[in-house]
């Protein structure tokens, strides 16, 4: 007990649950929290003494978001002192809990910044989501993409793996997941220049797979274009971390990800916000989108911030609409198919018994548009609330 209240239970009045995607938003309930926990959803006559509540007017409630493309390697990331940890509070909570995410994804970071910004989520210093990294994405041989070599210096390079062999892929990985990394990225194509990609032998990429699987570890691809893609389905991966940007003879191959039950993370406002905004660019990658869709294609949400600067949710969620996405594609995309890949059955849903991850959208409407995914009211991890700080 704190203040008169027990910090392990919070009992939310009014809410517009929406359980899952498929179903109606309800009517005005209340859901009890318990030990990190959902213990009751309808209407919760009493909770007992000391129990907090917090009065939603009647806001939906969905099971907390998940972003399956970030990035963490800015330079916030990296202080000490007590400063630094004010402005990564503020930077993790413009970045990723006034969005809604209590999970993320980091596909590609130093181990070393990312551990250390996950154990002071986890040991309380900082509010924050859990996070899942991949370490070091691993880039072909002699293939570090043009950007990367702009902001890493050159004596530091050596650093970044490009295996030439199908046991240096192995070694690679094998040494990632000791690290902590709990999913690989593999750069099945990578830019070289703006207009050169040069993909990843087949082999190396099929060894590395084959050592994140028998870790039970997923395995994420960053493909580029129709070579980098099929490499990344001949090696077996598990999702693609984009659509693929130069999307020429790449229909038969999403559509065989689709069948396959490979994933992918659109990205789509990336392209156009660090790329090109001309519709000749972005017109065929929302296509290929809507093409993998139609095919029966799961998708996993994914911003890729942190390399793009933009933090703002809302063009991604209009842009994945227009792709052809329904808001109950766009909330699966949030919740249930990210906690089904990483086999998380206690995350997903609204669900007595399921951890208490939850964001509450700023509208009260039973009927959301795609861009009210974007106005986040609360975010909740734990059963705690994580953002804003407090609710009056």
């Amino acid at each position: 007990m704190r203040n008169g209240f027990d910090e392990g239970s919070l009992l939310l009045r009014n809410a517009r649950v929406w359980r899952r995607p498929g179903e109606c938003v309800s009517d005005p309930q209340d859901a009890l929290l318990r030990g990190g926990r959902i213990a009751e959803i309808g209407r919760v006559a009493g909770a007992g003494s000391g129990v907090r509540e917090v009065d939603l007017s009647g806001r939906v409630t969905t099971a907390g978001f998940w972003n399956c493309h970030v990035h963490l390697t800015e330079s916030v990331w990296s202080g000490r002192s007590r400063a630094a940890l004010s402005a990564m509070q503020a930077a993790i909570d413009d970045m990723m809990l006034s969005r809604g995410f209590v999970t993320v994804v980091d596909l590609g970071s130093h181990p070393r910044t990312t551990n250390a910004l996950a154990r002071r989520i986890e040991t309380g210093q900082l509010r924050g989501p859990t996070i899942i990294t991949a370490g070091i994405g691993i880039r072909p041989w002699r293939g570090i993409p043009f950007y990367t070599r702009i902001i890493v210096p050159w004596f530091m390079r050596w650093m970044l793996p490009t295996p030439l062999t199908g046991f240096g892929a192995r070694l690679v990985v094998a040494s990632q997941l000791r690290n902590g990394a709990r999913v690989v990225k593999l750069f099945t194509g990578a830019y070289v220049t703006p207009e050169r990609v040069k993909p990843m032998r087949e082999a190396v990429a099929r060894a590395a797979v084959d050592q994140a699987h028998r870790r039970g570890v997923r395995v994420f691809a960053h493909p580029s274009n129709r070579e980098g893609t099929a490499i990344a389905l001949g090696a077996g991966v598990d999702a693609l971390a984009h659509v693929p940007d130069d999307t020429y003879g790449t229909a038969a191959l999403l559509a065989e990800a689709a069948r396959r039950g490979v994933r992918t993370v659109p990205t789509l406002h990336m392209f156009a916000s660090t790329v090109r905004t001309d519709a000749d660019y972005l017109g065929p990658i929302h296509a290929a989108l809507g093409d993998f869709l139609r095919q029966g294609g799961k998708v996993l949400f994914g911003t890729d911030v942190g390399y793009m600067a933009e933090r703002d949710t809302r063009p991604e969620f209009e842009a994945m609409a227009d792709s052809g996405m329904g808001v109950d594609h766009l909330l699966g995309s949030l919740t249930s198919e990210p906690a089904a890949f990483f086999a998380d059955q206690e995350r997903g849903a609204v669900e007595v018994g399921h951890h208490a991850d939850l964001t509450i959208l700023d509208t009260r409407s039973q009927h959301p548009t795609p861009s009210d995914f974007s106005r986040i009211y609360a975010t909740f991890r734990q059963g705690r609330m994580i953002w804003p700080a407090t609710i009056e």
